[in-house]
């Protein structure tokens, strides 16, 4: 009975020494943050994944950089993936938090299906932001010769999104998950759309992701994607500048609501939409300018509510009769009050909302224009 009681102790013991036999030496890996995804020429997958690479103390005194771009190709994405298991040193996907996809790919290619892989794996984050490339999605994580003094693309990319309180041409973050969600359900959406200008990522309005062929049809400039995000209710900061008698004066955006209730007319939809929104004037030019009259704040009210409704319709105008698609969800106002309607016309709706009507109630509140009057 001892010499039993000893060989079970022995057992137990060599089952807990094993606890660890999956360990990893952290300063022999790199962890992927970033991942564009790009059709080559030959209509194959070019991935570049931005990795952090392991540091130790003596790494910035030595100057090693903090990151690096590996690249790998397939006929498939999982193919390119697995290409890169072979690097060196190996790259781990679990903190990925950006994907951006290339110009050339989104218009050749249904975006949902290209990030069906990773829609997949249960490892990587429904989390991850999806973000539209102007050009080549390699491009953005291309830095020049000294990468370690420049700041990392992809981290530049995820601190960016955090800014949409302070500028209106920020959307709210894309994450992979909804996307997946969006087109399985028909609909079309907008993505961040990002550049490289001088070798500096910067956001850059939206793409537009049409529903059906789950294909980019085009742009939006940044100062049209603050529209639709006003439009949408999703606005969070931002300013709107234009002139009174030719001088500039600014708006800046402290609070915004959107109220959007659609009615059938004569077989076709009608959108009232209504847009109640305050700020502070943070800038007047006019030298004769009096911020303490009711009468003159009011006129200036008129004026930024007419500039609003005029960015709207231009806006409006391009989705409809140039790109035909409705990312801004009024579909969803249809099927949630008329539900009967919908059944008939969401098989076409992009059809359907080329003939749509539009009403704008926009009202502009001034409740504060800093330390200057007359």
């Amino acid at each position: 009975m001892k010499t039993a009681t000893k060989f079970s102790v022995m057992f137990f013991m060599l089952l807990a020494l094993c606890g660890c036999w999956d360990v990893k030496n952290i300063e022999k890996l790199s962890f992927a943050r970033g991942l564009a995804i790009d059709e080559t020429d030959d209509h194959q997958y070019k991935l570049t994944y931005q990795n952090l690479l392991p540091q130790s103390e003596d790494s910035q005194s030595s100057g090693k950089p903090e990151f690096v771009n590996v690249t790998s190709h397939g006929k498939t994405i999982l193919e390119a993936v697995s290409d890169v298991a072979i690097k060196d040193p190996p790259v781990y996907s679990d903190h990925l938090k950006v994907i951006l996809l290339g110009e050339k790919l989104m218009r050749n290619q249904n975006v949902d299906q290209v990030f069906n892989h990773f829609i997949r794996d249960d490892e990587l984050r429904r989390s991850s932001y999806l973000m539209a490339a102007r050009g080549k999605a390699a491009d953005i994580f291309t830095k020049g010769k000294t990468n370690q003094q420049q700041p990392m693309p992809s981290e530049k990319l995820i601190d960016l999104t955090t800014h949409s309180g302070y500028n209106g041409k920020i959307m709210i973050p894309l994450r992979i998950g909804r996307a997946s969600v969006y087109s399985q359900n028909g609909y079309s959406y907008l993505i961040q759309a990002v550049k490289n200008e001088k070798g500096k990522a910067k956001y850059d309005g939206a793409g537009i992701i049409k529903r059906g062929s789950n294909k980019l049809v085009g742009f939006l400039s940044a100062d049209e994607t603050q529209t639709l995000t006003w439009v949408m209710g999703t606005i969070q900061g931002g300013v709107m500048p234009t002139t009174d008698k030719g001088h500039p004066i600014t708006f800046e955006i402290k609070k915004s609501k959107t109220k959007i209730k659609p009615v059938i007319k004569n077989g076709k939809p009608v959108f009232q939409i209504t847009v109640k929104t305050k700020g502070i004037l943070t800038e007047d030019q006019n030298p004769n300018e009096n911020s303490f009259s009711k009468r003159y704040l009011h006129r200036l009210e008129k004026i930024f509510e007419k500039k609003l409704e005029r960015d709207v319709k231009q806006v409006m105008e391009k989705l409809q009769h140039e790109y035909k698609t409705d990312p801004v969800f009024f579909s969803d106002h249809i099927r949630i009050q008329y539900p009967d309607y919908w059944n008939k016309v969401k098989g076409h709706w992009d059809e359907i909302f080329t003939e749509a009507d539009f009403r704008y109630n926009i009202s502009f509140k001034i409740i504060n224009f800093g330390t200057v009057g007359k």
